[in-house]
């Protein structure tokens, strides 16, 4: 089947509560700092947004009667590929990349001083095996302010295969998974067993496939029917 032009755009991500995504690196008496573009402004990375999706897109295939996706583990992915898993067509699986591509969200705005955007925060690694705090392990921690609203104008752009469903054109089972995905997501980030990264995405009133603009509550409105997808593929081989 021939690859169709798509765009989901924008994208704003609402946060409830303070954001963590590690830069991996400390800075003075911080110890683990949190990502930055070239501004000194706090972002949401492309790669954490799409992360969650994958997983949200995942956990979602047993609850409608797909198979699950044998994700992240290379080796078994490859029954994902001959098995034409619906999530793999949509983010990729080894040997077979994305045709999607995921941009960066940034802050609609933000305080005057740089530093205003986030928080720092003492905190003890705890022992999970004792299931108490861990001696001589207090450290500085990083986080953004609660209530900051991050918006990716670009949002998900590409091409894809998409297949249609009951031979419905604005119906594509692949761009159902996606929308459904995005929906499903409620935490970003890590830390989240600490109370962040909770946060609510809001999704464009539209999605454009070529020259045609499907809307989204249409096509969220037919997520149960995801089943029907074996059927379909395999009509179509």
């Amino acid at each position: 089947m021939p690859l169709s032009s798509v765009q989901i755009a924008p994208l704003i991500i609402k946060m409830t509560a303070p954001l963590y995504i590690g830069a991996g690196y400390r800075r003075g008496l911080i110890h683990r700092t949190i990502v930055r573009d070239e501004r000194d402004h706090v972002y949401l990375p492309a790669s954490s947004l799409k992360g969650k999706v994958r997983a949200a897109c995942e956990a979602l295939l047993p609850t409608v009667g797909l198979p699950p996706c044998q994700s992240p583990y290379p080796q078994q992915m490859t029954v994902c590929r001959q098995n034409n898993c619906l999530v793999c067509r949509v983010f990729g699986a080894p040997g077979q990349g994305p045709e999607l591509i995921w941009h960066d969200a940034h802050l609609t705005t933000w305080p005057e001083d740089a530093y205003g955007q986030t928080s720092i925060r003492t905190q003890v690694q705890l022992s999970r095996a004792r299931g108490i705090a861990a001696e001589a392990y207090l450290y500085t921690g990083e986080a953004t302010a609660p209530n900051l609203v991050f918006r990716s104008d670009r949002g998900v752009t590409g091409r894809l295969e998409l297949t249609p469903m009951e031979g419905d054109p604005d119906l594509p089972y692949e761009l159902i998974l996606l929308l459904a995905g995005l929906r499903l997501v409620r935490t970003l980030g890590g830390e989240t067993s600490r109370g962040m990264g909770h946060c609510v995405i809001e999704l464009p009133p539209n999605v454009r496939v070529d020259d045609r603009r499907l809307p989204v509550g249409d096509l969220l409105t037919e997520v149960e029917y995801l089943a029907l997808w074996e059927e379909e593929k395999g009509g179509s081989s």
